[in-house]
Order: C-alpha cells, then structure tokens, then sequence
C-alpha cells in the first residue's frame, strides 16, 4: 500500500495513550494495527534502514565527478531517501498526536521512530506491569459492605476485570469467581 492511498480517520482510529499507561497494551496494539496498516512496521522493528547514498559528498569538499551511472544510482536513492523520510514522518505524526505531550517533548529530538517506540515501549511496559499488580491486588481485596449494594459491587469488579484485560493481565472468570468466595 502506497502512503498515496488515503484511508479513512476512523480506519485508522488509535486511542490516546494515558499518561498513566494504564491503556497501553491497547494502545500499542491500535498503533502497530494502524502502522502495519500503512505498510510501514519495519520502521519501528528495526528491519528496514533508510536508504544510504551510493556516493555521498566528499568530507574535505573536492569536487566530485560522477559517471551517468552513478547520477542514476544518486537519483534513485534521492527518490527513495524522501520515500523513507516521508514514511517517518506520518508515523512520528502519528505517535505525537497520540502521545501525552510531556511525553512527546522527551521523545521528540530521538533520531527515529524506531527510537521514539523503543523509548516508550521501556517506559509503559514496566509502568503497565507496575498498575495491573497494584489492580490485581485491589481486585483481590474489593469485598462488598454489609448490606452494600451487590449490583454496584459487581459492576466495579467487572471494570476492574475489564481494565486488567486491556492492560494485558486477563482474569478469567474462574479467578474471578474464586476471589469473591
């Protein structure tokens, strides 16, 4: 798929990433959907390089002949190095405006989107770990007051159930059930 081909915005709807990372396992899947969407995952898995120029300019600046050859060669890599910056363009565009910009302003100056991923794959992967333990643990410990209402107590433990799912840390209805004995 050409980066010409447009898709709709709702298409390509990725959710905001909660400063929290609370959300961040479904937020990391909609944006790896959307970016495989694109055709353009090897950008943030590190598989695909930007092109590199057959025959840079000399460092100590002497002029510099060139054959057709190697006119066509530079040429070809002019038209892919633009292909490939445009390609981390719209991804960088993507993350910044899905990111909080706290966030944003400490990944903006990374050299690539493959770095800018990287930096907050380490970053939410240990803070989504952190909460869905400290969720669990709540989970664990929600009990209803005497004479409480059960209706509102169950819906409370199936949000719980529910955002422990979206971070990745599933409890299956037999825990869960388990837990309330």
């Amino acid at each position: 798929m050409s980066l010409t081909t447009k898709l709709g915005d709702d298409f390509l709807c990725i959710p905001k990433l909660d400063a929290a990372g609370t959300n961040w396992v479904v937020y990391c899947d909609h944006f790896l959907l959307s970016i495989d969407a694109r055709g353009l995952r090897e950008h943030l898995d590190g598989t695909g390089e930007a092109p590199i120029n057959p025959h840079p300019v000399p460092l100590d600046g002497s002029p510099q002949t060139l054959t057709a050859e190697q006119k066509v060669a530079v040429a070809e890599y002019v038209k892919a190095n633009k292909v490939w910056k445009q390609e981390e363009a719209v991804i960088r565009q993507q993350l910044a405006s899905t990111i909080p910009d706290t966030l944003f302003l400490k990944t903006r100056l990374l050299p690539t989107v493959e770095a800018m991923w990287n930096a907050l794959e380490d970053n939410f992967q240990v803070k989504s770990c952190m909460v869905s333990v400290d969720l669990r643990r709540r989970l664990q410990e929600e009990r209803c007051a005497e004479k409480g209402d059960m209706q509102a107590h169950f819906s409370k433990l199936r949000l719980m159930q529910e955002e422990l799912s979206s971070m990745g840390h599933p409890v299956d209805n037999a825990e869960f059930v388990r837990n309330r004995q």
